[in-house]
Parts: C-alpha cells; structure tokens; sequence
C-alpha cells in the first residue's frame, strides 16, 4: 500500500510536538565549556583587572561572543546575571568551585570553574571578595555546609540569590532588624576571632591561604 504525504498543517503540528522533545532533528548544541581566565581579564562590572582580587571568580558565555564575560568575584557575577536584559542570551554559567581555589590567590584553570545554576553558596560569610562582602561557591552542599561551620554564613542554591540578598551582602549575618530576604536558610555567625583561622578544610582541600582574616 502506498503512503500518502501529511497535509501540510498536520506535519508543521507534529514537526512542532517534535520539536518540543527532541529538537524536531535537529541535534541541539551543547554547552560551551568553562575556559582558562587570565589576570588581565577585566571584571565585566566593575571593570577591574582579575589580577590579585581574591576569591571565587564567574564566566557567562552569551550568544554572539567568542570568549566567556568574566567576573572577579560571585557578588558581580550575580548582579549582572540577575538583570532580566542578561537572562535571554545567556548559553553557560559557571563560577569557581572554592574548594578547588586558593581564596587569596585564586587560579584561572577552566578545571576549578563548576555549572553556576547547578552550585551552593554561602552568603554573609567573612571572606573578602574583590569588591568586598561576597559569595563562596562550592561543588556541593557538604563543602557549602563545612565552610560555614568553619566561617559562618548561610548556604543558598542558585534560584535563592536575589537581587535583594545581593543588595544587602555583607561579612556578618543580617542583623534581627535587618529586612531580609524571604524564605532565607538561617545564618550562621562566624566563630569568635582566633578560634578557626582560615586554612586546610576537611577533605584535604586547600581553599585558603593560612592568614587571618580582618574584620
């Protein structure tokens, strides 16, 4: 029996149900992967060479670009990819996994860069970024939660930094009267000065340099 060809408004229908699933045969292009960053990457906020600022770096790869947008530290990171002009053509996030850093001297390698939305952070926690108050972004809850038994802070997934939390960062916890965000994980203080100085974390990971902090 010989087969006839779909009308043409039933096979743009399937084409399109199709689509939904699979990319209606088209093989969808993958994600473009973290790249090395350089010292004389400038920040794409603030516009400040990557050189000597401490703390986790970020990338966004966007259509049309042949390099990533680069950032020295997650709090620019995330008030640039929090600005709904930003979202659309976005292709990759990824920000430095800290347990794979030196907090003072972070390294560039694209092997410490980890998925952004995929990520846990702590916020309100006292190590300084290039800016100031910043974000520690780790690979995973366990190493999130670690950091802030050692430091403080509260550990957020990606969909909870807001543009609010972002605008309100600082080295400490939200004081009782602050306004803070909705549905916020509880904050935990740092430990007094001298109790826990920044160093070799648990797993054997170096994350920071073995100064103390000022505060």
């Amino acid at each position: 029996m010989s087969s006839r060809p779909l009308p043409p408004l039933f096979a743009f229908v399937l084409c399109a149900l199709v689509a939904t699933l699979s990319g209606c045969g088209r093989t969808p292009a993958s994600a473009p992967p973290a790249v090395d960053v350089h010292a004389d990457d400038a920040c794409a906020v603030c516009g400040m060479y990557l050189d000597g600022s401490p703390g986790p770096r970020a990338q966004a790869w966007v259509e049309g670009r042949s390099r990533p947008l680069v950032f020295d530290s997650t709090r620019d990171f995330f008030a640039w990819v929090l600005q709904p002009e930003h979202q659309s053509g976005v292709q990759a996030l990824y920000v430095q996994d800290s347990a794979r850093i030196d907090w003072r001297h972070p390294n560039g390698a694209a092997a410490s860069f980890i998925d952004a939305r995929h990520a846990y952070y702590v916020a309100w926690q006292p190590m300084p970024g290039s800016m100031g108050p910043t974000l520690a972004s780790f690979a995973t809850r366990s190493a999130a939660t670690a950091f802030v038994a050692d430091h403080g802070g509260a550990v957020l997934g990606f969909a909870q930094v807001t543009p609010a939390l972002v605008a309100m960062l600082a080295n400490h916890c939200p004081s009782a009267s602050a306004t803070a965000p909705s549905a916020l994980p509880a904050c935990r203080a740092a430990p007094s000065p001298g109790t826990r100085l920044p160093g070799t974390p648990a797993h054997g990971a170096t994350i920071f340099a073995p100064t103390a902090l000022s505060h």
